[in-house]
Parts: structure tokens; C-alpha cells; sequence
């Protein structure tokens, strides 16, 4: 979490007091012993998680109020960005190519305040949070495919929508405008169809090129899993 911003963070108490609380009350009816000691649990929600058995939708809710991501993610979408002459494009905000890497290194703040800012357009915190998984398994796709790169703008909200498509066709769910169906699917699930959509993106605008080098050094740990 790179900035706390109180708006996002009570949105998570809101959250946590809904589905922890019976007949919660205002949060400002809290005392400040109450209110810290919530904080803590908002805070630390992958701490506990699963030994309370939060629900994924939920744990994506709390974390996506917050912004949190993985470790190493910024770097992830600064090498994503590498390979995306056209840029990357969500909720109507542009990321592009062009001057971002020219101007920024992938290790400085200001390129993961762009990219935060970029995030917190979306207003639905699950979609927000799928929206980092999605980055996450663009980037572990492109690190395993080096000669890979997207020719055309990299749509983060049409990757997304192209995922549900197919989570709704295979599970025989009506596809209509609200995704709660898609964001409370387990990790593994969303992953695959996510994935999907990526490679389907691939084979339909990508190009099997070889990528710019912007002599920057490369991570190489994985942070996701797909098989």
C-alpha cells in the first residue's frame, strides 16, 4: 500500500463491520479503541483470512478498498508496459508506452504513484482488485514468452469482460451486467479464464516479435502461478 487514503481505508472498516458485525453501527459511533483495534484487522486481512475463513469476494473487497498488491507488482507492470507499444488503457485512464518509460525507472515512487493513481479510478474494489491479478498474470505470461508483445493498446476492461464472457458460458450463468458471480470465484478459477482472455487477446492483436530493450534489468522470481 503506497498511500493511505481515508476515504478507501473507513470504506474497508464499512466492509469488515458488515460482514463481522451484527446490526453494525455508524463507524463514527465507534470509540477509538474500537475503531484501532478494526483497523489492525482491515490492515492485516491476508494475516487471518483464511484461518477465519473469509470469503474470496470479501478478502477481494477489503483488499481492493485498500489498494494492496503483490510484491514486486509495479515492477510487473512496468515490464508489461515494455511490451505494449500502444499502452495500457482501464476505465478510460491511459497508461502509455511513450514518455512513461523514457522519464521513469521501474523502481522509482512516481511510476508506482502513476500506476495507483491509474487503479483508483475504478470504483468497485473487487474489480479493482481483479484488475492487479489480471497485471500479475500479464506479466508471468509475457516473462514466460519473451517473443511475445501486444501491437494493439492493451484493454484491461475488456480483458476482463472477455473472462466473464466465458466464465458464464461454462458455467452456465446469464451474462449480464453485474460480475459478483465472477469476482467470489476462487483464485484458481478467475486465474485460468483470466488467462484466457489474455492469450485469446494474443493470438487476435499480438505479435511474435522480439520486444524493445530498455536496458533495464529484468525480475525473474514469479509471482504467479498458471499451468
Amino acid at each position: 500500500i503506497l498511500k493511505i487514503r481515508i476515504g478507501w481505508v473507513l470504506e474497508a472498516i464499512r466492509l469488515y463491520l458488515e460482514l463481522f458485525v451484527k446490526n453494525p453501527k455508524p463507524i463514527e459511533t465507534y470509540s477509538p479503541y474500537e475503531i484501532r483495534r478494526i483497523l489492525i484487522k482491515v490492515l492485516t486481512v491476508k494475516d487471518w483470512a483464511s484461518r477465519e475463513n473469509l470469503t474470496v469476494i470479501s478478502r477481494r473487497k477489503i483488499e481492493g478498498s485498500l489498494c494492496r498488491v503483490p510484491a514486486h507488482f509495479y515492477n510487473q507492470v512496468w515490464e508489461v508496459l515494455e511490451r505494449c507499444p500502444a499502452g495500457i488503457r482501464v476505465n478510460g485512464k491511459e497508461l502509455p508506452q511513450q514518455p512513461t518509460l523514457s522519464n521513469m525507472t521501474r523502481s522509482e515512487l512516481t511510476f508506482a504513484l502513476l500506476v495507483e493513481s491509474i487503479l483508483h479510478h475504478i470504483q468497485v474494489p473487487e474489480y479493482r482488485q481483479i484488475v492487479v491479478e489480471l497485471l500479475n498474470i500479464v506479466s508471468v505470461i509475457l516473462l514466460r514468452n519473451p517473443e511475445l508483445t501486444f501491437q494493439r493498446q492493451l484493454d484491461l476492461n475488456t480483458l476482463v469482460e472477455d473472462a466473464f464472457t466465458m466464465y458464464c458460458k461454462d458455467h452456465n450463468v446469464e451474462r449480464g451486467q453485474d460480475m459478483s458471480p465472477f469476482f467470489a470465484a476462487h483464485y484458481s478459477v478467475t486465474t485460468g479464464y483470466l488467462a484466457r482472455a489474455v492469450v485469446n487477446n494474443v493470438l487476435t492483436g499480438g505479435s511474435m516479435v522480439t520486444p524493445i530493450d530498455f536496458n533495464e534489468p529484468k525480475e525473474t522470481p514469479e509471482t504467479c502461478n498458471i499451468s
